[in-house]
């Protein structure tokens, strides 16, 4: 019987809640070590994810190092002796998943370097996560890092036979959220110690907070150079950094002067000097899997008179 690719993803998630099921009855109703033990190094969850994901091409082989990090975890609530590693599992599973996803993403680079940053950071979590929402956001939180971090020496991403227009020069859209990542972590430190009066806990949670705001903002920055607008023969892409992204047809697109209201503006915070106006709403792509209709994109070009002649 050939099982397809969702037929076999509901078989493995249903085998696994049933031998997790198993194996917590188990430890409950026969408590023990020598039933603790078994229970926790029940390696049947690993082994049905090899033969009906990973035989079937649905995911890497490698990627079942992550599921036995989640079994090790799962043992961990399974024998109370091991509560106390149960953070160390944890963040070794989620390392584990992030790892493996960075180097799908730098595969698929290589194999086609015109490929798009964050597209790529986005078909390698699906291609590992069977849930789409899930994906997103590990795809999201991934791509932030990426722009972040490993981005500095990459070039703008422009395939061939596109034109590309920035919004970041005149808008200062960059230099905004560059300043405001550095004023964020100066702050950081300040907030940390008045807070640490009162909660020591909560400094450091707001500290973590504050950095991964900065972050967060400068991945922004950077991902306005990255991610210019594309103009092909018969699309036009608006990126807003990794905030948005919105493909329509040419042929659905009308210019106009720029109005009070816009579904959405690229960049944010900066006065359009163009209007773009859609013959039928178009989906915008944002992070995280955040998705919203629009009919109208505000557009702070720096060469607005070059679109115009080139559209």
């Amino acid at each position: 019987m050939h099982l397809t690719r969702s037929h076999r993803w509901t078989s493995f998630l249903g085998a696994a809640l049933f031998v997790n099921a198993l194996c917590l009855a188990m430890v409950r109703l026969r408590p023990g070590p020598q039933v603790a033990l078994g229970a926790t190094l029940d390696l049947t969850i690993p082994a049905l994810y090899f033969l009906l994901i990973v035989r079937a091409g649905l995911a890497p082989a490698v990627s079942v190092l992550p599921v036995c990090l989640v079994g090790l975890l799962r043992a961990t609530y399974l024998a109370p002796a091991l509560g106390s590693a149960r953070p160390v599992a944890g963040a070794l599973a989620e390392a584990a998943v992030i790892g493996l996803l960075a180097v799908r993403v730098r595969r698929g680079l290589r194999a086609a370097r015109s490929t798009d940053l964050l597209e790529r950071i986005e078909q390698a979590a699906r291609e590992i996560l069977p849930f789409r929402r899930a994906a997103d956001i590990l795809a999201g939180e991934l791509a932030v890092f990426c722009y972040a971090f490993a981005s500095w020496r990459r070039a703008p991403d422009i395939p061939a036979g596109a034109r590309a227009f920035t919004i970041h020069r005149q808008s200062g859209a960059a230099t905004l959220f560059g300043f405001l990542a550095a004023v964020s972590l100066m702050e950081a430190a300040l907030g940390h110690l008045l807070m640490a009066r009162w909660n020591v806990t909560a400094a450091w949670i707001l500290t973590v907070l504050t950095v991964y705001g900065a972050i967060w903002l400068t991945a922004v920055a950077r991902s306005f150079a990255l991610r210019p607008i594309l103009l092909t023969s018969s699309e036009l892409i608006v990126r807003v950094g990794i905030l948005w992204t919105v493909a329509v047809p040419r042929s659905l697109v009308t210019l106009d002067r720029p109005g009070a209201e816009a579904g959405l503006r690229a960049p944010i915070l900066a006065d359009p000097n163009m209007m773009l106006r859609l013959a039928a709403p178009a989906v915008a792509r944002g992070l995280f899997g955040v998705r919203r209709q629009v009919t109208t994109i505000a557009l702070a070009l720096d060469e607005p008179a070059a679109f115009q002649r080139v559209f």
